[in-house]
């Protein structure tokens, strides 16, 4: 095979590959690549020289554009521990229902699904403590204002 034709198809798959990862990684050894096949064009007997060429360009690409590529995929969520949120307090901001349904409660900025730890209802605005975290949904208990 053509070592041109052989770059340019490693390229195209590399770039099909990214198509389908959330991160911008595996796109710059397609860029490599097309490198490589750029040399391959000029140099035809010159494999060692495609395969540096494909190394330090994908390499140059990595190093320099990783912190580029984790702004545009955005920062990965944080994971909450159960024992960071028992005992915070926040407000009623969507009334919980008696019958063991949920409401909305806000805690610092952040809005949780909640439920009653007594299955009685607490209206919008009232203030609540969190008691336990399961999964996505908080209990929680109402607080008692002096």
């Amino acid at each position: 095979m053509n070592p041109t034709i052989f770059w340019l198809i490693l390229g195209v798959l590399f770039l099909i590959a990214e198509i389908f990862t959330p991160s911008f990684f595996i796109m710059w050894f397609g860029i490599g690549s097309f490198a490589a096949m750029l040399v391959a064009f000029l140099f035809e007997n010159s494999v060692l020289y495609q395969a540096i060429v494909f190394i330090v360009v994908s390499l140059i690409f990595v190093l320099f554009t990783r912190k580029m590529a984790q702004k545009m995929s955005g920062k990965p969520s944080r994971l909450i521990s159960q024992d960071e949120m028992i005992g915070k307090e926040g407000v009623v901001s969507e009334t919980i229902t008696a019958d063991g349904g949920k409401g909305l409660v806000r805690i610092n900025k952040d809005i949780w699904r909640a439920r009653s730890l007594k299955d009685q209802e607490i209206l919008a605005g009232a203030k609540i403590k969190v008691i336990e975290l399961k999964g996505v949904t908080i209990t929680v208990d109402t607080v008692e204002t002096k």
